[in-house]
């Protein structure tokens, strides 16, 4: 009999065509979520696993032994790990904001008028319509297409970084655009999806994921499980990586001819991995070039609880949104740790690209406002001195342009509805 290879084991997922959890039901899995429909996740390592309640006997007897232990409540945990690339996990990242993503329509001249470049300001200047009534916001990533005399910036990511002037068609991006006179005649849009943890109409989400072991037909099917949250890790040296933990209700097992459970998903991803050292990190306005590392903890605390009469939990509630990190860079002044000490609140906009290409697929992640709990410097070595600062993110208040009123939003250039 042979023995199951990591590289032989196929991990697919599918969405419930509900959010619903029914307390004292659980769903017929062949109807739903159903058997076709699934997609393959790229990944590392899954500790996905069914693990139940467990009970001993107390009691005290005079033969000296333990006579019943019982098996109790049911529910799965762990989490999939892999290395962040576009669109990959944009399912999971919308679940964990509990939101949909945004679609903003691309605009033309006949919307903003002509528009204009500075390379000294980096901004791009607009003489008619409103950027951010249309939709843009800070984070987005957006290109510009069919310039004539200004061509050097086609097909360009452009982050944005701010909105200002006369209905904010003053707006700021990065890298800083070619000098550009009044072009007549362009296109204008986001490339890709963005999304956001809102403050209302929030919308649960759930999955069912299956780990198939290819070479010994077998498969564990996770049911009705629900995304806890992100955790991102952008090292300086080394590939960005997403650990998406995971909180479920039950796991069913195929083997033989009734595995695997989805037939024939969809193939997974086939985009390039983001590396923190293609990328930019804005700290507090300013595009900062000495960070030596960022960790994004989003949780959303998902807990279930054990019911009498039934061997599965009611439900796998979900509570509020918490940001938190790490920010590390090389000491170059006073500023980050006089953030700390006056207890500033600062933005973080983070962006990724899995190449150097001026239109490399990219990311972004926008945390409005930050507060940082610490500065610590610890004096070592002959080389750069390294500042460690643990942050949490708080649900932006202010009425900035383009700004969205959240906690962190997340923008992909290859995400699509």
């Amino acid at each position: 009999m042979p023995l199951s290879e990591g590289t032989s084991v196929r991990i697919s997922y599918k969405e419930y065509a509900t959010g619903l959890i029914e307390s004292n039901t659980q769903p017929d899995p062949t109807v739903d979520p159903g058997t076709t429909g699934a997609q393959v996740v790229r990944r590392v390592s899954s500790s996905l696993n069914l693990v139940k309640d467990t009970y001993e006997s107390q009691e005290v007897r005079t033969d000296r032994q333990i006579v019943d232990y019982r098996h109790g409540v049911r529910r799965v945990t762990g989490s999939i790990s892999g290395e962040w690339s576009p669109a990959t996990y944009w399912d999971f990242i919308k679940a964990a904001c509990m939101a949909d993503d945004e679609v903003v329509t691309g605009s033309t001249a006949l919307e903003l008028g002509s528009v204009a470049a500075d390379n000294l300001t980096s901004t791009l200047t607009f003489t008619n319509g409103d950027p951010v009534a249309l939709g843009y916001r800070v984070g987005d990533i957006i290109r510009l297409s069919d310039l004539v005399a200004g061509a050097a910036n086609n097909n360009v990511n452009f982050v944005i970084a701010a909105f200002g002037g006369t209905s904010n068609r003053e707006v700021t991006v990065s890298p800083a655009p070619a000098t550009m006179a009044d072009e007549p005649t362009f296109n204008f849009k986001t490339s890709g999806r963005g999304v956001a943890v809102p403050s209302t109409g929030h919308i649960r989400r759930k999955f069912a994921f299956e780990e198939q072991f290819d070479d010994i037909d077998f498969a564990r099917l996770f049911l009705e499980c629900r995304i806890g949250g992100i955790t991102l890790n952008l090292p300086a040296t080394g590939l960005a990586t997403i650990e998406i933990p995971v909180m479920g209700r039950d796991m069913g097992v195929f083997e033989g001819a009734a595995a695997p459970f989805f037939s024939t998903p969809d193939p997974p991803t086939d985009t390039g991995i983001f590396a923190a050292v293609n990328g930019l990190i804005r700290v507090n306005n300013v595009f900062v070039g000495v960070i030596t590392g960022v960790t994004i903890t989003m949780t959303l605390e998902p807990s279930s609880d054990a019911v009498v009469g039934q061997n599965y939990v009611p439900e796998v509630f979900l509570g509020s949104v918490r940001v938190s990190g790490t920010l590390t860079a090389m000491l170059e002044n006073a500023d980050m740790i006089n953030n700390f000490v006056d207890e500033d609140e600062i933005d973080i906009l983070i962006t990724l690209t899995t190449t150097n290409a001026s239109d490399s697929p990219a990311a972004s992640v926008h945390m409005p406002r930050v507060k940082f709990g610490d500065a610590s410097v610890a004096v070592t070595g002959m080389g750069a001195q390294i500042i460690t600062m643990p942050y949490v993110a708080l649900k932006d208040t202010s009425t900035l342009a383009g700004v969205v009123q959240t906690t962190i939003r997340f923008f992909d250039s290859e995400a699509a509805a």
